[in-house]
């Protein structure tokens, strides 16, 4: 008996797929490395998109997804890919900031899943501090800091003062995750 694969699942099938052959890849699209953009430079008989149209559309997770030969690949992997000449394979391509769109070179780099992670953008709906790693201690009455630094929970400390709080999570954000952390908040 088959299961449906979540989409989870079917990111997870999208970022480990082998990509197509490089020079394939040239032959059909052609990548932007100052706007992320792809486009169109030859078409295959039966195929939708027209000469210079920009290629791909957002999949439900919120990345750009490109069709090529009967695949789905997330183009910023592509983008990686062309740019550099390397098959990411069992890497992450990151995006530094928000929006997952945003596919231009100098926002895309390698990472592992733990520097993936750190980054992240959405805060959990129970968040009352607006800060990840700072919540509410309703037994202590205080503000309890921690942070998650390879795959373990670095107790930092309770605070009376929520912007103090933050303070000291925004300080070992940097500390622990260096490059990788949050830059936009």
């Amino acid at each position: 008996m088959g299961s449906t694969p979540t989409p989870a699942t079917k990111q997870f099938n999208m970022r480990y797929k082998r990509l197509p052959p490089l020079e394939e890849l040239r032959e059909y699209l052609d990548y932007n490395p100052d706007t992320g953009i792809f486009t169109w430079k030859k078409i295959r008989p039966r195929q939708n998109p027209m000469l210079g149209q920009v290629a791909g559309s957002i999949h439900n997770e919120g990345y750009i997804s490109i069709e090529f030969k009967g695949s789905a690949y997330l183009a910023h992997r592509l983008a990686y890919y062309m740019y550099y000449g390397i098959d990411p394979l069992e890497k992450l391509v990151d995006h530094k900031d928000e929006p997952k769109t945003n596919n231009k070179i100098n926002n895309l780099r390698l990472a592992t899943v733990s520097q993936n992670g750190m980054n992240r953008a959405n805060l959990a709906s129970n968040n009352t501090s607006g800060c990840t790693g700072v919540s509410w201690n309703a037994k202590e009455k205080k503000w309890c800091v921690q942070i998650n630094y390879n795959g373990l929970y670095k107790y930092l400390g309770l605070f009376t003062n929520k912007e103090e709080a933050i303070k000291v999570r925004k300080e070992a954000e940097i500390k622990y995750f260096g490059e990788f952390r949050r830059q936009d908040q």
